[in-house]
């Protein structure tokens, strides 16, 4: 029985498809936050220096504020990254064990078969694959972004305070 992904079998196919729509709206919605990121980023540095003037505590509130929004949908993208080849091997298994049955106890090709069918049972590993590549990719980008931004702001914060000489 194939699933709503051509080639997907069983369950797993419902499966795929849900985490593989949630991997592209988090990986859509980084996107979106960075590109947003980028352009505001003169006001966003004027709020960070009037932030700064005002005292540590709420420097340090803004930092975390900040941290939360950069890091949104992370953990779903590591677990994707892990789930994703799961599911697609639970697929391939299951859609083997259908093969497997439709042989017969001979295991013989039926007469005029087409072997191309039977090579559609591969098509949920490869599914869960990539969407476990676009999940880890999108994740390490947006963690490569998300240290670059707050490194920038903490040294933007210790330029702004005095320094005490040891």
């Amino acid at each position: 029985m194939n699933g709503p992904i051509p080639g997907v079998h069983g369950p797993t196919g419902l499966l795929l498809l849900l985490l593989s729509v949630a991997v592209l709206t988090v990986s859509f919605d980084r996107s979106r936050f960075w590109l947003q990121w980028w352009r505001q980023r003169e006001r966003r540095r004027r709020t960070w220096e009037e932030t700064l003037r005002t005292g540590e505590e709420s420097a340090q509130r803004q930092l975390e504020d900040w941290e939360q929004e950069m890091g949104f949908g992370e953990p779903l993208l590591q677990a994707a990254g892990v789930i994703g080849p799961l599911l697609g091997l639970i697929g391939t298994v299951i859609g083997l064990m259908q093969v497997l049955a439709g042989l017969g106890p001979q295991l013989v090709l039926p007469a005029g078969a087409n072997l191309r069918g039977y090579g559609q049972v591969l098509m949920s590993t490869a599914v869960g694959l990539i969407v476990s590549l676009i999940a880890t990719a999108t994740l390490f980008a947006n963690q490569g972004l998300r240290q670059w931004q707050l490194g920038l702001l903490e040294r933007m914060k210790r330029r702004s305070s005095p320094e005490v000489t040891r």
